[in-house]
């Protein structure tokens, strides 16, 4: 997603970028818009505005968070069962 994609949907849930730096503490609007404009990393900023617009951050900031990958299970039992017989004679 590019700044105005991300301001679009903070604004779609009634945030703005001045909102969202007094929320966090910030100096000022400049601060978050550095951050999405991915000038300065910010971990802070880049939760705070995927919780508020719940965007996961592999979406918003593709760069920085890899996608998550799903967890395959793996059956052992089997492999246990095999090494157990190849032993026996």
């Amino acid at each position: 997603m590019d700044y105005l994609d991300m301001k679009y949907a903070l604004a779609k849930k009634g945030y703005t970028l001045t909102r969202v730096a007094e929320e966090l503490g910030l100096f000022g609007p400049q601060s978050v818009q550095q951050v999405l404009t991915r000038k300065y990393i910010s971990a802070r900023v880049e939760k705070r505005v995927s919780d508020i617009t719940g965007i996961p951050l592999e979406v918003l900031f593709p760069a920085r968070y890899l996608p998550a990958k799903p967890h395959r299970r793996v059956d052992v039992s089997n492999q246990l069962d095999k090494s157990r017989n190849s032993g026996r004679a």
